[in-house]
């Protein structure tokens, strides 16, 4: 893509100076509060603007603040949490904004202002890794690093592969997405230059295993993840740690797809047309039967209860198939008002009555007379003995309404807060009245589309 386009995209999603301008200002507002009040407490910090507003690697409208309040390492845990989160209250309140309260390594505090979310997170000072006391330390390093080695038009570079992952959804640590971080997009660029480097290299040379070390540190073979990127101000931190195969492979697939057709596409976020006769009728002509468990969850942040959501949804799966039934796919997800949706395609909601149960060998004597002594009616089958069982459960949404019942969930393994709200109220619907019913079906249709980001 020649490179006036880039250009024309940069300037859609790159915050105007304009823009800059006021967020450094309006940041460097509320750290001289901060710090004017800790110093009047008699508490000696520093605070720092950190991230990707601070690195000019932020998108349009994605560019939140965080300031982080380092104190020294002779300050107790238990002092920096507590006055962590009073400076930052302190900050919030003097701008009359409101508050959240959130937790990462250890409790932080968020400000809800007019035109900015802002994240005031308590850390320790340290000048390298080996004085890490928590995982938030590190934030203040990148930043300082990814400053003193990247120059402006590399920051530009970073925008446009941050772009271009958001848009075949690859981008993001959080277990939610399990992709590229934005550290990790901008150590890419410093080793890669520019964001067309990048798109080649994944299309034509990465491989499970890929290396990366910045600073020659020599530590990547004490990993074995999809991808190794060696933190350059921690040689024993993997900053891919978090990338997962199938993201891994879903941004080498997307980079080719890209180079053989280069599109504006690329560096959007379509809108999914379709109707629901059109979704419904998809489901009929594959033959399937297919349920959607519906769940109203507690309020949790998104790397909490994602977990809990796939492990529940591993768990229905895995049952599933121990009463015979043919597992398809899966896909789950969480709307804004903290509602579950678990997809899962059968390949039929319906078995036979009975099925076989294959027994010993009939040379093996001990277990093949025990097997006769439990199941009179066996029978041989060629040099083994069999019987005819009757299932437990013939029909699918049967089989999920019993295990979802409160005395029979043990045998599923459910996140804490999952479980406590299916024993409360669950749904479960088949998935033709599941379209029916609800508006917003996108990601009905990414799961029977799973490629439709990469494709466009």
């Amino acid at each position: 893509m020649v490179i006036h386009i880039y250009n024309d995209i940069l300037d859609e999603i790159k915050p105007s100076d304009t823009q800059r301008k006021n967020m450094l200002d309006f940041s460097n507002k509320l750290m001289d509060i901060i710090t004017s009040y800790a110093s009047s407490q008699g508490i000696n910090i520093t605070c720092h603007l950190v991230g990707s507003m601070a690195k000019k690697t932020s998108l349009v409208n994605k560019a939140d603040i965080d300031i982080f309040m380092a104190f020294s390492l002779d300050c107790p845990p238990e002092d920096l949490k507590k006055y962590g989160l009073e400076f930052g209250r302190h900050a919030i309140e003097t701008m009359n904004a409101k508050s959240q309260l959130r937790f990462a390594s250890h409790p932080y505090i968020t400000g809800l202002f007019d035109d900015y979310e802002v994240d005031f997170v308590p850390c320790y000072k340290i000048s390298d890794a080996s004085q890490l006391r928590s995982a938030v330390d590190r934030t203040i390093l990148h930043t300082e690093y990814i400053q003193s080695h990247m120059s402006d038009s590399e920051a530009d570079e970073v925008l446009l592969l941050k772009k271009f992952m958001s848009s075949v959804n690859t981008y993001g640590a959080n277990y939610k997405v399990s992709g590229f971080s934005g550290y990790l997009c901008e150590l890419l660029i410093l080793r890669y230059k520019s964001f067309d480097n990048v798109i080649r290299e994944a299309a034509t040379n990465w491989s499970e295993g890929v290396e990366i070390d910045l600073e020659n540190y020599g530590t990547c073979g004490n990993y074995s993840d999809p991808m190794i990127v060696i933190d350059p101000t921690d040689a024993n931190r993997n900053v891919a740690a978090a990338l997962t195969i199938d993201k891994f492979s879903e941004f080498i697939i997307a980079a080719r797809n890209y180079l053989d057709n280069p599109s504006r596409e690329y560096f959007s976020k379509h809108i999914i047309n379709t109707s629901k006769d059109e979704l419904s009728n998809a489901f009929i002509e594959r033959g399937t039967s297919t349920y959607v468990l519906k769940c109203q969850l507690e309020h949790l942040p998104t790397d909490v209860i994602y977990p809990q959501i796939n492990k529940t949804t591993n768990s229905l799966e895995r049952v599933s198939r121990g009463y015979d039934f043919s597992v398809i796919g899966t896909r789950y997800y969480m709307d804004d008002n903290d509602v579950m949706y678990i997809i899962i395609e059968y390949e039929t909601s319906s078995l036979s009555n009975i099925k076989i149960h294959n027994g010993p060998r009939i040379d093996d004597v001990k277990n093949s007379n025990n097997f006769k002594n439990k199941y009179p009616d066996s029978y041989i089958h060629k040099n083994r003995l069999q019987t005819i069982k009757n299932r437990k459960y013939s029909d699918v949404m049967c089989m999920l309404r019993s295990i979802l019942k409160k005395e029979n969930m043990s045998i599923l393994k459910l996140g804490k807060n999952v479980k406590e709200s299916l024993i409360d109220n669950y749904e479960i619907y088949s998935i033709h009245e599941f379209i029916k019913k609800e508006e917003d079906l996108d990601e009905v249709y990414l799961y029977l589309h799973p490629t439709y980001e990469l494709s466009r």
